[in-house]
């Protein structure tokens, strides 16, 4: 598992969203660099690599089925009005909402285009119409909002999501990325309007993943001074492929209101 080199597995990831994938692409290859220290840059993946193993269906945290904190945060009645799934994956989370809660128009947008021709090609099988979700190729770290897709960039979106929904984006950023990002999600989002953040806490030290995010960093990031309050910190867990990682991680969920 480990004897291949990172050309090797760069290699083997070079293909365009529109091909096919190599017979050599494995779901052992992509974990086993998911896992290694080798293929991070300051503590998280390279963008290269997420670029290239997101939307493959073989990420660890692609796991085709919504993460229990959010089938929990749904059974608490927490989606309603425009919501925004910043950061959507491969759509499960957006699907299963867009489903459950039908009070809630789900914008979900991801900044791989193979991501969301696969939650698109999902949402298709499920026959679910775009009277029910959208799904865009979006970037929220784009500073300028002209260069974003137009469901969160034009001035007709500042303001008008009730919710938005973070599973395990927000720990994939560098700092700068970070900034830009919160930016975009309080522009986006209502006053008086809720941000759930789900990310993996530094209680997790098993080598590779994400960036590992304290309640310090995630409130200087996210508190009063940047027009932000955070209401509730819980313990939570990030579900994974059953083989990676024994199939979950520990991560907080934050409950964050725009002022």
């Amino acid at each position: 598992m480990n004897s291949f080199t990172e050309e090797t597995f760069l290699e083997m990831l070079d293909f365009g969203s529109g091909e096919p994938l190599p017979a050599a692409l494995t779901l052992e290859a992509v974990h086993a660099a998911v896992a290694s220290e080798r293929y991070h840059v300051l503590g998280a993946p390279s963008t290269k690599m997420l670029t290239r193993i997101s939307g493959t269906g073989l990420a660890p945290w692609e796991i085709h089925r919504p993460q229990k904190f959010v089938r929990d945060l749904v059974l608490r009645g927490c989606f309603s009005g425009r919501v925004l799934d910043a950061g959507c994956g491969i759509g499960d989370n957006a699907l299963f909402i867009a489903k459950a809660c039908p009070q809630a128009h789900v914008t979900a947008v991801d900044v791989s285009p193979r991501c969301v021709a696969f939650a698109t090609a999902k949402a298709g099988l499920r026959r679910m119409t775009s009277g029910l979700i959208t799904l865009e190729t979006a970037s929220l770290t784009e500073p300028e909002p002209e260069r974003q897709a137009a469901c969160v960039s034009s001035p007709a979106s500042d303001g008008t999501f009730d919710v938005v929904l973070d599973s395990s984006t927000f720990h994939c950023f560098c700092d700068a990325d970070r900034e830009l990002y919160a930016a975009s999600l309080r522009r986006l989002l209502r006053p008086g309007g809720k941000l759930f953040v789900n990310c993996m806490s530094e209680a997790e030290t098993r080598p590779g993943g994400p960036r590992r995010v304290s309640v310090a960093e995630l409130l200087s990031m996210f508190n009063r001074q940047s027009g932000w309050e955070v209401e509730v910190i819980e313990d939570s867990v990030i579900e994974l492929h059953p083989t990676f990682w024994g199939g979950q991680t520990v991560s907080r969920l934050y409950t964050v209101r725009k002022l």
